[in-house]
């Protein structure tokens, strides 16, 4: 096994997600790298290498001082146990520190006790009808939930919002007939528009579109907060993605925005296809507008937008079930743990400016994560009731 597979296995085993036999194969490999120390990789601070690696090395020998090792691998010593999860800490290194995964069971204890009350975001979302209606997605029987001008939306048994046009009924449709989805913290959702299109919503996200959206010229659909796309390809019907700072304008891609009101950044990454990204408002910007290609990400920032390769796992991961930081700011990621726990984050003292790597599913209980931050011996949190609170 070469080190990028050892790195994907790496990734899977912090992340609670490898099988028995993606264990044993990483077991193996730590064993006969024993000798060798896998490469570790920064990309910001590296005078700090060292003391990240002595805190790593402490966390993780302290798990297992205090018995803390999984069942499963009661067949292998402690020496060797602790090579692999070292092996694979190191291996995932980004930034000036890492979290990593040393046991399970967690007991939240002490300053994390009350994180056992705060439960893990779900499929949940509201829609408002044209007719100012509201339907709690949550609370509503799968089936029809309305007709609207010869749309049927209704809701399947997997727990998706579909609309579906009957016949021709559509044909120049009014753009008037205004359609809201919108979910809570600590919701997502998932929708299939009137033309078939697919998109699912991350946590305190909304969208809202025509009812006719699938007879009109354009398909527009305005978006606060975060989504995935799969769009249907129309080329006589543009698809168009509107925010506060951009539009997006697209014929048939896959693409992820990132539009969240409290982030100083808009994100728009393109995993397929290609797609247009314009400035709402260009009348005193030097960069208007970009186009995309696959495995690129336009990022809007002070008036201007840039375009970076993209990191395509980490700008889907929430859409997959887990939360990926690559070398991420703590303020960062509280800001995600605030949305879809729905937490209040209050700081004590001045925020840290280390930086954080790592995976994890976004399923686990939220004192999981604090865990794996505290870990690094970087940051401290305590809990009350729907308050986290830095240290």
């Amino acid at each position: 096994m070469n080190k990028e597979e050892a790195k994907g296995l790496a990734k899977k085993f912090l992340a609670g997600e490898a099988t028995a036999e993606e264990k044993r194969k990483l077991h193996d490999w730590s064993a006969l790298n024993a000798d060798n120390e896998p490469e570790v990789i920064f990309t910001s601070k590296p005078e700090n290498a060292e003391d990240v690696k002595s805190r790593l090395f402490d966390g993780i020998q302290s798990k297992i001082t205090t018995g803390n090792l999984p069942e499963y691998h009661s067949h292998i010593n402690t020496k060797s146990w602790y090579r692999m999860v070292a092996a694979a800490a190191i291996l995932l290194i980004v930034g000036a520190s890492v979290l990593f995964k040393a046991g399970t069971g967690s007991l939240f204890t002490g300053d994390l006790a009350d994180a056992k009350n705060i439960a893990v975001g779900k499929n949940t979302a509201t829609l408002t009808l044209s007719n100012g209606k509201q339907i709690n997605l949550s609370d509503a029987l799968n089936g029809q939930l309305a007709d609207e001008h010869g749309i049927s939306i209704h809701k399947t048994s997997d727990g998706q919002l579909v609309y579906e046009v009957k016949g021709e009924s559509v044909a120049g449709g009014n753009e008037n007939r205004l359609n809201m989805i919108s979910t809570p913290k600590g919701g997502q959702y998932q929708v299939v528009l009137p033309d078939g299109s697919k998109v699912w919503l991350n946590a305190a996200s909304s969208i809202k579109f025509s009812s006719d959206f699938a007879g009109l010229n354009q398909r527009k659909v305005q978006l606060i907060g975060e989504a995935y796309f799969e769009v249907t390809k129309d080329r006589s019907h543009p698809f168009i993605v509107q925010t506060n700072k951009q539009d997006v304008e697209v014929l048939g891609t896959h693409f992820n925005i990132n539009a969240y009101g409290d982030e100083d950044k808009t994100k728009t990454t393109l995993l397929e296809g290609s797609v247009r990204v314009s400035l709402a408002d260009y009348s005193n910007a030097s960069h208007a507008f970009a186009i995309l290609k696959p495995g690129q990400q336009a990022v809007l920032a002070d008036g201007s937008i840039k375009i970076n390769q993209a990191d395509i796992e980490e700008a889907v991961a929430w859409k997959n079930g887990y939360f990926k930081f690559n070398s991420e700011s703590l303020s960062s990621i509280m800001r995600k743990l605030s949305r879809w726990y729905d937490v209040e984050v209050i700081y004590k003292g001045e925020i840290s400016k280390d930086r954080f790597g790592g995976t994890i599913s976004r399923y686990k209980n939220v004192a999981d994560v604090l865990e794996m931050l505290e870990s690094t011996k970087l940051v401290k949190f305590k809990v009350e009731g729907r308050k986290i609170i830095v240290i």
